[in-house]
């Protein structure tokens, strides 16, 4: 299965998507609005001499889309030379996983850069590579607090806020590091021939045995 011209003309625009949003729609409109692109991350976009296409399949329950998709959006949408389409991975879930290998089907979000013709270019999958370390920080802060909780249900009520809240605090901070990191993604497709690409960043997952 191919994304093709039709297909990613039937996305929604950043606007569209988060009208739909039916879970945490607050945090991610707020990340969105605290998102400052690099200055020279939207110079490298605005830059280009032929526009690309970015495809995106995300999830509103998803704490790594709550993150890297909103910043993803902001520079997509500040760029004339970049073409957008939203999509909701659940309902996109056979298209969006012929982007993935397969030991990692389901993840998301998954952005998918493509050129002129529609070939593949480059491909972001989750987040920001070097955030994994401060997510699994968060994480470990989180659960800790949970531990403390009067019950099950309570520690789990408390984890999602804590790691909400502290996803909003970080967003002007994880967003410039997902931003730069999409761009050297980017960057790094377009200088591969064609038989190369495309271009792979985000996390990484090993196979299991």
């Amino acid at each position: 299965m191919g994304l093709t011209a039709d297909k990613f003309a039937q996305g929604m625009t950043t606007e569209q998507y988060i009208d739909c949003i039916k879970v945490n729609k607050d945090p991610f409109v707020q990340i969105h609005d605290n998102t400052e692109i690099p200055a020279a991350v939207l110079d490298y976009f605005n830059g280009l001499n032929n526009p690309v296409s970015l495809a995106v399949f995300t999830s509103d329950w998803c704490g790594d889309a709550m993150s890297t998709t909103p910043a993803i959006l902001r520079l997509a949408d500040a760029s004339d030379n970049i073409r957008l389409s939203v999509f909701s991975r659940d309902d996109e879930l056979e298209l969006t996983n012929s982007f993935l290998p397969e030991h990692r089907a389901g993840t998301v979000p998954v952005f998918v850069v493509l050129d002129e013709n529609m070939a593949e270019v480059a491909r972001f999958i989750e987040t920001a590579r070097s955030l994994v370390p401060a997510i699994d920080a968060m994480d470990d802060m989180v659960a800790q607090a949970a531990a403390a909780a009067t019950d099950e249900a309570a520690g789990r009520q408390l984890a999602r806020g804590r790691r909400t809240a502290h996803r909003v605090s970080k967003a002007g901070e994880w967003s410039a590091v997902i931003l730069n990191e999409f761009q050297q993604v980017v960057a790094d497709g377009l200088s591969r021939p064609a038989n190369q690409r495309p271009a792979e960043g985000g996390t990484q997952w090993p196979p299991q045995d």
